[in-house]
């Protein structure tokens, strides 16, 4: 999941979460082919290779495929969005902008199908990851049964030690995200 503590984004509606999905922009000048950075209910952000200025009306189109009660659903999901921020260039040579967009109108069965999508494809990995935090700190709790045997096990002990501190520092970001998940359903 997305967690800016910049005051501009908390207009949102819905959390945004990490999702790479195929997305054409369109207006009637133009027609570019990207895909999402981020998503939510209500929007998304992605690179683009030319300036968008904001509050320019567009038409996205993103791909999704998912299953649902064993059944695989692939659809477009088609929708008018307006650009509601721009990010410049990185002047390290990026000529790309990063832009927000937000839907101005997505069919109700729409934003469903793109809540389930977004459940379904992060809640595993989520959960995946917490799986892995508990095991690094059971790992560190055994090598510390282990040092006593080995000389070797303290070097491996101090390594696991510190990026246990380290997830220790952001574990409530899995907690907080799998929460935000289950509340998509």
């Amino acid at each position: 999941m997305i967690n800016n503590s910049n005051k501009s984004f908390e207009h949102r509606r819905h959390p945004r979460f990490i999702l790479m999905l195929p997305l054409e922009i369109s207006s009637g000048d133009f027609s570019l082919q990207t895909e999402t950075k981020n998503v939510s209910c209500s929007g998304l952000y992605c690179e683009v290779d030319r300036f968008i200025p904001k509050e320019t009306e567009v038409k996205v189109s993103m791909k999704i495929a998912l299953t649902i009660d064993t059944r695989k659903v692939k659809k477009i999901i088609n929708c008018p969005a307006k650009v509601v921020c721009i990010d410049p260039p990185n002047p390290r040579g990026n000529i790309n902008y990063n832009i927000g967009l937000e839907f101005s109108n997505i069919e109700e069965s729409d934003r469903d199908l793109l809540s389930k999508y977004i459940h379904k494809k992060n809640i595993k990995e989520a959960k995946e990851l917490k799986r892995i935090y508990l095991q690094l700190k059971q790992m560190a709790a055994r090598l510390i049964e282990v040092e006593e045997c080995h000389p070797t096990a303290e070097h491996f002990r101090k390594v696991v030690d510190r990026a246990v501190e380290e997830l220790d520092a952001v574990a409530h970001i899995l907690d907080f995200e799998i929460n935000e998940l289950k509340n998509l359903s």
